[in-house]
Order: C-alpha cells, then sequence, then structure tokens
C-alpha cells in the first residue's frame, strides 16, 4: 500500500469514524427525550415596567407561570390593565427568566416597551 492509499484508508476510517460518533450522540438525544419527556417551562421571574425610572415594576412571576409552567410552549398576551401600571406616561418592557428542564442554564426573553397588547411566546423545544 502506497502514501496515498494509506491515505485515503486513514480519510474512510475516520469518516466511518464520525459518522458512527454522530449517530450515537443523535440515538442519545432521542433516548433523552423518550426517557425524560419533552422539555418543560418553569418560570424564575417575570417583570412589567422595569426599565421606567422610579417605578416599582409590576411582579408578574405568578400570573406567567400559570399559563406557561409545565407546558413545552407558551402564549400569553401581556395586558396594563390585568397587570397595573407602575409608570404612568413610561413605556414598559416586559421580561421573564425561565429554565428548560433537563437545562442547567435559565433562558431570558425580553418584550420592547411598550409591551402593552404584545404577546409573549417561551417555548422549550426552541428556548432563545
Amino acid at each position: 500500500m502506497g502514501r496515498r492509499g494509506f491515505a485515503t484508508t486513514i480519510s474512510r476510517v475516520a469518516g466511518g469514524l464520525v459518522i458512527v460518533a454522530g449517530s450515537f450522540y443523535a440515538t442519545l438525544k432521542v433516548m433523552d427525550y423518550f426517557d425524560r419527556g419533552p422539555p418543560l417551562i418553569t418560570i424564575e421571574q417575570a417583570t412589567y415596567g422595569a426599565n421606567c425610572a422610579g417605578a416599582k415594576p409590576v411582579n408578574a412571576t405568578q400570573r406567567v407561570a400559570k399559563v406557561c409552567d409545565g407546558r413545552i410552549s407558551c402564549n400569553m398576551l401581556i395586558s396594563a390593565p390585568e397587570l397595573g401600571d407602575p409608570a404612568p406616561g413610561c413605556g414598559k418592557e416586559f421580561s421573564v427568566r425561565y429554565r428548560c428542564s433537563w437545562e442547567q442554564s435559565a433562558h431570558g426573553q425580553k418584550v420592547a416597551a411598550e409591551a402593552s397588547g404584545s404577546k409573549l411566546y417561551v417555548d422549550c423545544q426552541n428556548p432563545s
């Protein structure tokens, strides 16, 4: 076997190993999904109006948790009449921090001012 034949053999072996390793990793991910179930949302914190200087932001954690906790994804309409207005005349942001089961790190989303009337979408299949 010449140098060229040896290099070709090594390339094929390496390529085969990459395919086997990738297939093994993919199989583990699929098995994890079925063993643990789909990733579910846990809301850690949600606030409305934290961007308004001098105002005490609304703690919306329980409200968002009621809609989203234990689900794969959720939609919620952000409503100033329901949340309250901590700073009249200031356009308020809405922010949420959440975890997806199986993951160590938290994810966050922010809806820019004025958030009232906007929808918040949280998704643990494709977290932001």
